[in-house]
């Protein structure tokens, strides 16, 4: 599938914030949007934004209709999602996609909204960004503001992010479209509509507090569907709080991998700076891109 691109976002365009998955930390929503003010962007909040229901950022009915609202709006550039959790499945045979091809709009987010990616490349071809949320943005820590704005504004030409900070598990270089996101969202997803097509692909996952032997699981899934042997290459984000809670039954993520990956031929990088944790850099994902040890470098086609 050919991908499309969404419209760049400029200052003073209008973006809408949407929770179609956990609840809200107040304050944090509160930073993250005064963030953006400050940015010069015009702020449209989903009219059930704050709701809580449980573990879910209200009923599936008003977070659906939130999304839905956002994406009909034509005046609207971005769908920004103020936080992950979990939720996104439940909404997204709802979702209006038609809207969506009518009006491109950046939609941006990460953790959960790895379903919200997925579905969109899968139905409209279109790429989506792999970053911080509203949530994030008001602690300067957690992103990368530089790999935010660049990747949300660029014109033409590519972004290139340096592998000096990654450690190389398999030399090499490996061209294809960058998929992927949360390493549970994604495992979840097989058999599914919206499963995630690897064949051919650079495959990037992150994933946030789950133990050695559930990432040695949930790769394992991956390896015995068939999904990881045609890829081209494999960026592995941070692993945040992935560390065993008894001492005896820790494993790297090295073991893990080359366990997984015995016989592969495509280059592989892990603690790559995205996902979960500090200083996540922002991924155009559905993009053809350029994984290569040897330049120490990702890059991803720009317009």
């Amino acid at each position: 599938m050919k991908i499309a691109l969404p419209p760049p976002l400029r200052p003073g365009d209008r973006i809408g914030i949407v929770a179609p998955a956990g609840p809200v930390r107040h304050p944090d929503l509160e930073r993250g949007q005064e963030y953006l003010k400050s940015r010069g962007y015009a702020l449209v909040r989903g009219r059930h934004l704050e709701e809580r229901r449980g573990y879910l950022a209200g009923s599936d009915e008003e977070r659906l209709e939130d999304l839905n609202a956002i994406l009909a709006d034509r005046t609207i550039r971005a769908l920004w999602s103020a936080r992950g959790g979990y939720g996104s499945a439940r909404i997204v045979e709802g979702i209006d996609f038609r809207s969506l091809r009518k009006w491109p709009k950046i939609v941006i987010g990460y953790s959960d909204l790895t379903v919200l990616h997925a579905a969109v490349q899968r139905r409209l071809g279109l790429s989506t960004f792999y970053g911080p949320n509203v949530s994030d943005l008001g602690h300067a820590a957690s992103f990368d503001e530089s790999s935010l704005w660049q990747a949300l504004a660029v014109d033409g030409g590519s972004l290139a992010h340096d592998l000096k900070t990654s450690t190389v598990l398999r030399p090499g270089s490996g061209e294809g479209p960058l998929v992927g996101g949360c390493l549970s969202l994604l495992v979840s997803l097989l058999g599914t509509p919206y499963e995630v097509a690897t064949d051919g692909a650079i495959l990037f996952w992150e994933e946030v507090g789950e133990e050695p032997y559930r990432v040695d699981r949930m790769l394992g899934h991956l390896r015995l569907a068939g999904r990881l042997a045609k890829l081209r290459g494999m960026v592995v984000g941070r692993l945040a709080g992935c560390q065993a809670k008894e001492p005896e039954n820790e494993a790297t993520i090295e073991e893990i991998l080359q366990r997984h990956l015995k016989g592969a031929g495509f280059p592989v990088v892990y603690d790559f700076p995205a996902g979960h944790g500090p200083g996540k850099v922002t991924l155009p994902l559905g993009r053809p891109a350029r994984l290569d040890t040897g330049e120490g470098r990702l890059t991803i086609s720009g317009r």
